[in-house]
């Protein structure tokens, strides 16, 4: 499910909580508790009431990519 959730993630930085329930055919309390390891809620500014995957996880990935 992580590698999902990566994909998901590098497709585009800024998901809701219902966009990420439908594209994953999971359930909400599944996706939270996902969410609240590899994701941080945006409360403010132009992305509020999105999740965006945590900056030490953006930096594994970039590693990769190299």
């Amino acid at each position: 499910m992580e590698e999902i959730m990566f994909k998901l993630l590098e497709r585009q930085p800024n998901w809701t909580l219902k966009q990420l329930v439908h594209e994953t055919n999971q359930l909400e309390q599944f996706m939270k508790d996902m969410l609240k390891l590899l994701c941080i809620y945006n409360n403010k500014g132009a992305h509020q009431g999105t999740y965006e995957l945590k900056p030490e996880y953006k930096r594994s990935e970039d590693k990769i990519d190299s």
